[in-house]
């Protein structure tokens, strides 16, 4: 009896249970068209976990949603460096 309990107790503290969807707005320099927004969307879209990228050439910012249990800010701030831009502090 006691052993599935704990079976129970494990199954239900699955992982995707404990992950969220998370929204960050990143500003972004070096951009110097819409070809360079579309390239950093693109870059951001590549992270594991990434949910959604939509970048915005005027406002120099890509919103990002991500699923925290699988993307870290960190990664996301890469992709975009490894992209040729640098995140706005």
């Amino acid at each position: 009896m006691m052993k599935r309990i704990m079976l129970a107790a494990v199954l239900s503290l699955s992982l995707p249970a404990l992950a969220k969807e998370v929204s960050t707005t990143v500003k972004v320099r070096g951009w110097h068209c819409a070809g360079c927004a579309q390239e950093t969307e693109d870059a951001v879209k590549q992270v594991k976990g990434v949910k959604t990228a939509t970048a915005d050439f005027d406002k120099h910012t890509v919103v990002v949603g991500y699923d925290d249990a699988l993307a870290k800010p960190a990664q996301i701030q890469r992709a975009i460096a490894k992209a040729g831009y640098h995140v706005a502090k």
